[in-house]
């Protein structure tokens, strides 16, 4: 994977420095290479906002400086790379089974992270699954909405507003019981 996030096969080969062979061994199929592309992509993304400050910072705007540092990370050329992959998917049926594989333990991280940056206080709510999914969400729509209307005030006043929103579910009584978790399989 190039730094753009472009997936280059030969390109690759040269880098990792292995042959056409052991690249084949490894990765039998172009669905595969770019399935585990995906997973690079979601640790560079951790990493990414792992390096936040305002995540580690606390304090009661916690959720709102979360919230804006996971909308940031999904500007990011890595998270729009694995957007084009699921576009990609769409009519590309091998791919979109491979990237469903794949999608199951990218959708367990990203739940777990989203979990780490909200923090104890949020995960530990009776409302914290709703919120979960709906930032979850709330955040891939944006960041698809992004590639044709970019608005950053636009951006920054829906994500305060859902923080408000949010806050109030978290302090609300326990959603129904069918509220989403992260752990069914993806749609």
């Amino acid at each position: 994977m190039n730094e753009r996030g472009d997936v280059v096969s030969r390109e690759e080969q040269r880098r990792a420095g292995v042959s056409r062979g052991a690249l084949l061994h490894h990765f039998p199929t172009h669905e595969d290479l770019l399935a585990a592309a995906v997973g690079l992509l979601v640790e560079r993304n951790e990493e990414a906002v792992r390096k936040e400050p305002a995540v580690t910072a606390p304090g009661k705007e916690r959720l709102s400086r979360s919230l804006r540092v996971l909308g940031s990370l999904l500007r990011s050329p890595s998270y729009g790379a694995e957007l084009e992959l699921w576009a990609v998917a769409r009519t590309n049926p091998r791919l979109r089974e491979v990237l469903r594989r794949a999608e199951g333990a990218v959708r367990r991280d990203l739940y777990r992270v989203l979990g780490d940056v909200l923090g104890p206080e949020a995960t530990a709510a009776p409302g914290y699954p709703l919120v979960a999914e709906l930032t979850v969400q709330l955040l891939r729509g944006m960041a698809i909405s992004e590639v044709l209307h970019r608005d950053d005030a636009g951006r920054e006043a829906l994500l305060e507003r859902w923080g408000q929103i949010a806050d109030s579910l978290l302090a609300a009584a326990p959603p129904a019981p069918s509220a989403p978790t992260g752990e069914e399989e993806p749609r």
